[in-house]
């Protein structure tokens, strides 16, 4: 058994050469290059060509192509030839900037600053200025104890030189103070912030709101005098009220309807010729009434206290010009520059007067406070 196994491997080593030998290629067979195939057995590494004989194969392979330059661009340089470009040159016309000076930047922008300041700090002094004076002239000038007295036994008062009244630097605030209102109100009318008063159309009135706020600009001195007199006229007449035992009640210190009416001589003309309407001054007089009105709505209105002061050119004729205001049973009251004339809204039976005015004075304004009763 042994003997035969040893005699059986060689005959098999043999068959699996001749199995390997038939893939190989025949020993007369050429490679490319002129190598013959050896068996795989025995095959060796292939040395890899130099970098040199492969260019040496590939010129051989590749004929050389001459490329000639186009026609065209011969007159155009090489892409390879460099010139030095000729200098540009600065036409005389031409602006040449200057040079930006950072320094005077910035001192415009300050001085710019400063100006805007100072034009702030300067309106906030108007308006303490003016608040002020007001507050002085209520506690310091104003007599509210005749002026409670007259409202509890007449039911108005009536008080001349309210601003412009007192001392010497008194006097020259005041009418400097009541030109300036006077000018804001004549503004309002010529830049539309005031509407026709339809209720009056013949007397060429018109009327809006003092309200404050973004229409402080509208009108700074009569807003401040409207916000000065209501904080500082209701305490001192609730007291004097209170020392009269009146049943009036008492006046809110922090609220109060301001308005201002202007009148114009040459609206009521051109109404008057419109609407063929008689101007002698029987034909215009108006009825009698108070402020509340009457029935349901007196009820309801919470106005108790009227304040009018007139503006109109100073040392006018109010007898020429008209206006004021006329109660009832009583005298008439012309508009006066600088007068004060204080109603009970509820109960005084008044009627105001239509501005006539002339040919040098056709514009008159009135400044109205409504002050209303304290709610609990």
């Amino acid at each position: 058994m042994v003997q035969f196994g040893l005699l059986a491997m060689p005959m098999a080593i043999v068959v699996m050469s001749m199995k390997i030998n038939a893939f190989a290629p025949s020993p007369s067979s050429t490679s490319r290059y002129g190598s013959r195939w050896k068996s795989p057995l025995f095959m060796g590494k292939k040395k890899k060509p130099s970098m040199a004989e492969r260019r040496k194969r590939r010129s051989r392979r590749t004929p050389s192509i001459k490329v000639e330059r186009p026609s065209v661009l011969a007159e155009l340089p090489p892409v390879d030839a460099w010139e030095k470009p000729a200098p540009t040159e600065v036409k005389p016309s031409d602006p040449i900037p200057a040079e930006i000076d950072n320094d005077s930047v910035v001192d415009g922008e300050a001085d710019e600053t400063v100006a805007k300041a100072s034009s702030l700090v300067e309106s906030q002094r108007k308006s303490v200025d003016c608040l002020t004076f007001v507050r002085k002239r209520v506690e310091e000038y104003f007599p509210i104890g005749d002026a409670a007295k007259a409202l509890v036994e007449k039911g108005y008062f009536v008080y001349d030189g309210f601003l412009s009244s007192g001392s010497d630097e008194d006097v020259a605030f005041g009418n400097s103070l009541v030109a300036e209102m006077t000018e804001e109100s004549f503004s309002m009318l010529a830049n539309d912030k005031l509407e026709r008063d339809i209720t009056r159309l013949v007397d060429g009135e018109y009327v809006g709101g003092i309200v404050g706020g973004e229409r402080y600009a509208d009108c700074p001195r009569l807003t401040e005098y409207v916000v000065s007199l209501t904080r500082h006229l209701p305490p001192l007449l609730n007291n004097e009220l209170v020392n009269l035992q009146s049943t009036m009640p008492k006046l809110d210190t922090t609220a109060s309807m301001g308005t201002l009416r202007v009148y114009d001589r040459n609206t009521r003309l051109g109404a008057e010729s419109l609407l063929s309407a008689p101007s002698s001054e029987d034909a215009i007089k108006r009825p009698f009434g108070v402020i509340c009105g009457d029935g349901e709505d007196a009820e309801t209105d919470s106005r108790r206290l009227t304040a009018m002061l007139f503006l109109s050119v100073k040392d006018s004729d109010a007898n020429e010009l008209g206006g004021g205001v006329t109660v009832e049973n009583e005298v008439k009251y012309g508009g006066v520059c600088d007068r004060m004339i204080l109603l009970r809204s509820d109960l005084c039976s008044h009627r105001q007067e239509p501005w006539k005015g002339n040919a040098e004075d056709d514009k008159a304004s009135c400044v109205t406070v409504h002050f209303v009763k304290e709610t609990v």
